[in-house]
Parts: C-alpha cells; sequence; structure tokens
C-alpha cells in the first residue's frame, strides 16, 4: 500500500493542511485501514498537545461562527441514512461525495489521449489546484515533473507510473525529484483526486508547448 506519509498526516491533523489535502486524507482513511489508523493516531498527539496548552476564553458568539465555517457541527440530530446517489459518485467515498454535493452538475472535461478532468473549485486555493481524473485503459498523461508536490488518491482501478503500480486506496506522492508517467491498467478505466501544489512540466518539448498554449498546466 501506497500511504500518505507521516508529516502530510501531522499537517491534516493540526488543520495545516490545504483543505484539498484535508479531504484528501479523509478518503483515503476511508478507504486504507492503515491510513485511518496514522491518521487517527496523528489527531490524538494533536489533541494531547492542545490539552497541555493554556485555555484562552473565547470570544461570543465565536464558536458558533466556527462551527458554521467548517461545515461539521449542527445543533440538530443528523439522519445516518447516506444520500442516494448514482454512477461514479456512488463509489466515491463520502468524504468526496460530501463535496460534489455543491456541484449540482459536474461535467467532465476532455483532454488529449481521452483523459478527462473535473476541476473541485471549491476546493482550490492559492497555488492548489484540485480536480477529478478519469484516465481510460491503457491511457495516461505525458511523462512529466512537477513545480511543487502533487497528492494523487486512486478512487477507482488503479495506475502505473514507471515506477511504482498504484491501486484503489493509493496515494502516489510526487515532486519535483521525480519524472513520471501515469498510466492507467489495461484493464479498466482509472479514477483519481489530484492535488497539485504547483505546475506540471511536460518534458518533452512539443507537449510542454502544447500545454503552455492550452493552459493544460495551469495552477
Amino acid at each position: 500500500m501506497h500511504m500518505l506519509d507521516a508529516p502530510w498526516m501531522v499537517d491534516v491533523a493540526s488543520g495545516a493542511a490545504p483543505k484539498a489535502v484535508q479531504v484528501l486524507a479523509a478518503c483515503h482513511a476511508e478507504m486504507n485501514a492503515d491510513a485511518f489508523r496514522m491518521l487517527n493516531q496523528a489527531e490524538q498527539v494533536m489533541g494531547s498537545l492542545l490539552e497541555d496548552t493554556e485555555p484562552v476564553a473565547l470570544s461570543p458568539g465565536a464558536f458558533d461562527a466556527i462551527s458554521r465555517e467548517l461545515g461539521v457541527f449542527t445543533d440538530t440530530a443528523q439522519s445516518s441514512e447516506a444520500p442516494e446517489v448514482e454512477g461514479l459518485f456512488a463509489k466515491l467515498p463520502a468524504a468526496l461525495r460530501t463535496v460534489l454535493d455543491d456541484h449540482p452538475h459536474p461535467i467532465w472535461m476532455n483532454k488529449v489521449g481521452g483523459v478527462k478532468e473535473m476541476p473541485i473549485e471549491t476546493l482550490e486555493e492559492e497555488g492548489v489546484r484540485v480536480r477529478l481524473l478519469s484516465l481510460p485503459a491503457g491511457r495516461g498523461v505525458a511523462e512529466h515533473t512537477h513545480e511543487a508536490e502533487e497528492l494523487t488518491l486512486v478512487l477507482e482501478g488503479g495506475f502505473n507510473d514507471g515506477h511504482s503500480d498504484y491501486v484503489r486506496g493509493d496515494v502516489c506522492h510526487a515532486d519535483p525529484n521525480l519524472t513520471h508517467n501515469p498510466r492507467a491498467h489495461d484493464d479498466g478505466p482509472c479514477i483519481c483526486l489530484s492535488v497539485e501544489m504547483g505546475r506540471l512540466k511536460f518534458t518533452h518539448p512539443v507537449v510542454a508547448m502544447a500545454s503552455r498554449m492550452l493552459g493544460w498546466d495551469k495552477n
């Protein structure tokens, strides 16, 4: 299993990670028991540190404001019954389906080679690009490296990037030191959640020029 590493888990537990990485980690933990345990341990450590911190009184209304911002606290009981979803979205982790509720009409955008992408703008922030990727069987993204880190969680199917094999629940952690060519397995399409914290840098000069002209590598 390829897992999100400990430093990222600590950043997620502390709230320091970008919102998109927090969602990716929640999905990863939902799909991977080892990832769940690691994230839980990181949260326990952060909780212990908070217990040792001198408490500070909140201003009136601060808790309600924080609760509304996080969107995770309510003062009414919630039904435990999962909402009905169809097609691809029925197979997605609940943490991601919740985010996609803000996309009433999700649209796949066609890219070169049959690759499709679905931007998730609600998770994006400065310097962070977030999207679902659909790679057809045996096809993928041209060889590239990255300006900064990229985290890719496999939601369905699998891919090989020339270095390692990734299947459902795995996270591929790429950085400027890695040059790879992700291609879906031959036995079916691959659906991924990709969080890019820098531009893609394609190694082939023609592809690199096309990416700049068409905005494929934008961030």
